[in-house]
This record gives C-alpha cells, sequence and structure tokens, in this order.
C-alpha cells in the first residue's frame, strides 16, 4: 500500500453492472493505489482473479465528469473524494487515446489518414475536449440524409462545439462564433428559442428580427431522453442544449 501520511478513510460508492441493485458502499484508505482497490473489490463483486478490472471514478453529482482509475497511483494523488462514485468494469479492456482507432489509422496509414488533421493534437483537460462542428454537407436528392443538416429557410449555425458531461451530452453554440445568433436570441424569454429532442436528434431554432437560425443534429451517436432533457439561453453569452443519455457510457462523437 503507498504511505500513510496524511491518508483518511473514504467510502466509495460502488457500481457494477453485473450486480444489478442499489450501489454498494465500501471503505478505503486514500492512501491505497488503485490496484490495491480492485483488488479489494474482487471478493464482494465475485469477480475472477484473471478477470481484467477497468474502474472509473466521479465526484459529486453523477453529472460531474468520468475519470480513469489509474493502478499505480493512490487514491488521493488522483483526487478521489470521500463519497466518489466508482463504476467497475470486469473482462474490460482499457483503451487509451495513443491506442485508439483514430491513432492506429494515422499510424498505419500517415498522412493519408481520414484523420490525420489530428495528429498533432495536445492532450486536454476533460472541460476542454470540444468538437467543433463544420458547414453542412448538400448532397444530391438521391444521397443518404446527412447527420447535420441545413433547416429550410434558416441560415446554419456551423460553429458549435459539444461535451460529454457524464449523464449529459451539452452542446454549446456561444457569441465567439455565432454572434449574430446569439443576439437574436436575447434572454429566450420571448420565445426567440425554439428547442426539439427527439430520441436521436436534436433541433435548435433561433429567430430574430427577419432573420432565422437553425441547428438540426441527425443521428446522435447514442439515444437520448426527451422528456428529460432541455436548454439553457445565457444571454449575450450561449446557447446550451442539455441531452441526457438513455444508457450510460461516453460519447466518441456527436453524429
Amino acid at each position: 500500500m503507498a504511505g500513510d501520511e496524511d491518508s483518511q478513510e473514504l467510502n466509495l460508492s460502488v457500481i457494477y453492472s453485473k450486480a444489478p441493485g442499489a450501489p454498494k458502499t465500501f471503505s478505503c484508505s486514500s492512501s491505497s493505489t488503485g490496484q490495491e482497490l480492485k483488488e479489494k473489490l474482487r471478493g464482494p463483486l465475485e469477480i475472477a482473479a484473471d478477470s481484467a478490472m477497468v474502474l472509473t471514478f466521479q465526484n459529486g453529482s453523477r453529472n460531474s465528469a468520468k475519470k480513469l482509475l489509474e493502478d499505480k497511483e493512490s487514491l488521493s494523488a488522483q483526487g478521489v473524494e470521500d463519497g466518489a462514485t466508482v463504476t467497475v468494469k470486469a473482462d474490460a479492456v482499457e483503451v487509451r487515446p495513443e491506442n485508439s482507432f483514430l491513432r492506429e489509422s494515422i499510424r498505419n496509414n500517415g498522412t493519408s489518414s481520414y484523420y490525420y488533421a489530428h495528429a498533432n493534437e495536445k492532450e486536454l483537460p476533460p472541460e476542454l475536449r470540444y468538437v467543433y462542428g463544420g458547414d453542412p454537407i448538400k448532397l444530391e436528392a438521391d444521397a443518404q440524409t446527412p447527420s447535420v443538416l441545413e433547416a429550410p429557410s434558416a441560415r446554419a449555425l456551423a460553429k458549435y462545439s459539444w461535451a460529454d458531461e457524464g449523464d449529459f451530452v451539452c452542446v454549446y453554440v456561444s457569441a465567439e462564433g455565432e454572434g449574430e445568433a446569439i443576439d437574436a436570441a436575447g434572454d429566450g424569454k420571448s420565445g426567440q428559442v425554439e428547442v426539439q429532442f427527439e430520441q436521436r436528434s436534436a433541433e435548435l431554432r433561433i429567430k430574430g428580427s427577419g432573420k432565422e437560425f437553425a441547428l438540426c443534429l441527425r443521428q446522435l451517436e447514442g439515444e437520448i431522453v426527451p422528456e428529460e432533457s432541455k436548454h439553457r439561453v445565457s444571454a449575450g453569452k450561449r446557447v446550451t442544449l442539455k441531452m441526457k443519455k438513455k444508457r450510460g457510457g461516453t460519447w466518441t462523437r456527436l453524429v
């Protein structure tokens, strides 16, 4: 076990998909390493000794960022707090950024890789891991419907960002990229902003004086819960779509 200096007892809520029901509570020293916590959980969760385990944790609410629990570092060094939620996956393989499909494609295909534009990307903290939209693609009438459509009689909102926020996926349209649309949205209290959520899509419309703006997202990576999804207008700053995931897991793409 790691050094006991400044160690304290942590009460952790543990979620294991193969053990349904309410989360189980386990106590563990903050000086324990991620590997030591894994071994402590094997018995109570009935996980075989030869089964690979991946642990992630969240401090605070279930909407907070989910972080991978490293084997060799202590829980305190990784920022695990008392009351944190630990999710356990057995027989799982940890996929790190350097081993992802995107990086493998770049290694194998070099500059011919579809993902080569990402070759020199640097690691960003979770709150900055946004993916920006591009101009909508116009297809022939008999072609397959694109994931992002330009709404009729409205200017498409091409500059937006998104982030996976645990139980929710958030889409942001900010004044920095779409200042005219944000000005038109005002405070959103007079019907300037309309949002429609469906299981695999979301549509945002902003109506101003003689102008209309729209962002239509089709074929989202996962299903959402429309009745638990919502939007927020921050006057002069941004419009946020907060979509509740129907199932857990991290989204690697928006559409």
